[in-house]
């Protein structure tokens, strides 16, 4: 495979129809450099794709789209993969910056992100973005799951065949190939991102990777959980938004001020210990209090899915502070989708998630989540070979995710941790941010957007490590707060003096020692 996705570096330039020569190898693109095409955009509708022996792939259109002030005129290219990865690359006609961006997707994807490549196709970056092969709904039953090739495709050979079909059309269109290849996304975007670093390493310099959801143990597992708790069956919410609401505000009361300050956010939830049995209602009692089932509900989210021996299944529930989120349609169409279509080895298109059981189902859902996952069960992530070559890594996480557990993802830096020689010895090459309370990806009454883009191209072109990354919280396009990101394990310290609001006002603290955060659990590295 490794041969393969290499192949794009001395490809012949000859179009269909014109006779072959001599491969040659194509020298790297100038960073910065304004570069322009050497071949017409419409003649890359006659790039003869068809025919390599990995990933076979037609061009269905090419055609020029005019600027418009913020985005320089650029060649829009349409085509699919063999068999049904359709994809999207667009190249700057005249202002290539010499780089390759690709985005990942998010929930079942189903459709071509080619919007989230606006902001680095406007700063002249060769974009592209596929649907992972299949055509489909995002958050609906992926139907397209019944075929063994699309599911092959969805858990990650089409990242890594856009990413070689991308760059052999870049190489055709400028003469020369990419000297520098980014990946970002979220969600399962965030998945695809850990997918390529580990088993694809070739195939970017720097990775942003955000609230990364591996498909198999949330759909077969954590979302699988936190449905049958905060749904009955027919799908009937447990909670009612004013019992979601009286739990975030208790919450968020109890365990706000632990880090110091008193601003709405909780720092770090691990150390909130807000017993949700305290808003149990009295006799008698029906408002301004939650239910004995909605209180079981609570523990069982934030706790994580178990078994009937107490054994954990995951490396753990919500966070304190996410509540605020619980409860969209989402938390119950993700996992029914996953366990009808894509868990088990026969389609079941009737299969309610609430059926699902946690001492017989785990063994009979484990050789699925080895397909989509970037780490099979039983297994610890491996990123030595990305590293060996000189990738960079930033992952981010939400606290206050709602459907893709923190602590999942501090497990899974631990565990890299663990195998690459420690906490500080990888972070020469991979960060963790951990950002309190966002939501998952973005939301929550916290400073949420940010750019990592700026560093990690710093980091990969330049040698320097990204430290503080300023988070913003707006409404609207009025800036309501914004305040340092640090690289785990540090965290961001108000110094007590000026707005709490604005970022200059804070620092960098780091703990005393540094942390061994690896969870026990059934499918980590040591289990049985």
């Amino acid at each position: 495979m490794r041969h393969a996705s290499l192949a794009f570096a001395t490809i012949g330039l000859a179009l269909v129809g014109q006779p072959a020569q001599a491969a040659q190898p194509v020298p790297l693109a100038k960073t910065d450099a304004s570069l322009g095409a050497t071949r017409d955009c419409a003649a890359l509708a006659r790039v003869g794709l068809d025919q390599e022996s990995d990933f076979p792939a037609t061009v269905l259109s090419a055609s020029v789209v005019p600027g418009d002030g913020e985005t320089a005129e650029y060649c829009a290219v349409k085509g699919y993969i063999e068999p049904q990865i359709q994809f999207e690359v667009h190249l700057p006609t005249k202002t290539w910056n010499g780089r390759y961006f690709q985005t990942g997707c998010g929930g079942f994807c189903g459709y071509v992100n080619i919007r989230g490549c606006g902001d680095m196709l406007a700063r002249d970056f060769v974009v592209a973005a596929n649907n992972l092969g299949h055509v489909g709904d995002v958050l609906a039953d992926p139907l397209w799951g019944a075929d063994a090739d699309l599911r092959r495709d969805y858990a990650g050979r089409a990242t890594h065949a856009t990413a070689v079909v991308a760059k052999r059309i870049a190489t055709h269109f400028y003469g020369t190939q990419p000297a520098k290849s980014y990946f970002r996304g979220c969600s399962t975007g965030g998945r695809e991102g850990l997918f390529l670093a580990q088993h694809h390493p070739e195939d970017f310099d720097g990775i942003i990777s955000g609230d990364p959801a591996f498909a198999g143990r949330l759909g077969a597992v954590a979302n699988v959980w936190a449905a049958q708790h905060l749904f009955d069956r027919g799908n009937v919410p447990v909670f009612d938004k004013p019992a979601l609401d009286l739990l975030h505000e208790r919450t968020i009361a109890a365990c706000d001020a632990i880090d110091g300050l008193a601003d709405g956010i909780i720092m770090d939830p691990r150390q909130c210990r807000f017993d949700p049995a305290v808003l149990t209602c009295a006799e008698g009692e029906n408002s301004g209090c939650l239910t004995a089932k909605q209180v079981a509900a609570a523990k069982a989210v934030y706790d994580g899915p178990r078994n009937s021996k107490g054994e954990r299944l995951y490396p753990g529930g919500m966070m304190p502070g996410s509540e605020g989120a619980w409860g969209g349609a989402d938390t119950w169409t993700l996992p029914q989708g996953s366990l009808r279509y894509l868990m088990f080895d026969e389609i079941d298109r009737d299969y309610a998630y609430h059926d699902f059981d946690w001492d017989a189902d785990m063994e009979r859902v484990r050789e699925r989540v080895g397909l989509y996952d970037p780490v099979a069960p039983g297994s610890a992530p491996d990123l030595s070979a990305f590293h060996a070559r000189g990738g960079r890594l930033i992952l981010y996480h939400g606290w206050s995710d709602q459907g893709v557990s923190p602590l999942g993802t501090i497990d899974y830096y631990a565990q890299v941790a663990a195998h690459e020689g420690g906490v500080e010895a990888t972070r020469d090459w991979f960060r963790l941010f951990m950002v309190p309370g966002m939501f998952h990806c973005r939301g929550g009454n916290a400073p949420n957007t940010f750019d990592f883009v700026p560093a990690i191209m710093d980091w990969v072109e330049r040698g320097t490590s990204p430290d503080g990354v300023v988070a913003t919280q707006k409404d609207g396009d009025t800036v309501l707060r914004t305040r340092p990101l640090y690289a785990y394990p540090a965290r961001a310290k108000w110094t007590g003096k000026g707005s709490a609001d604005e970022a200059a006002n804070w620092t960098r603290e780091m703990p005393a020692e540094m942390p061994d955060d690896r969870i026990d659990w059934i499918w980590g590295p040591t289990a049985h």
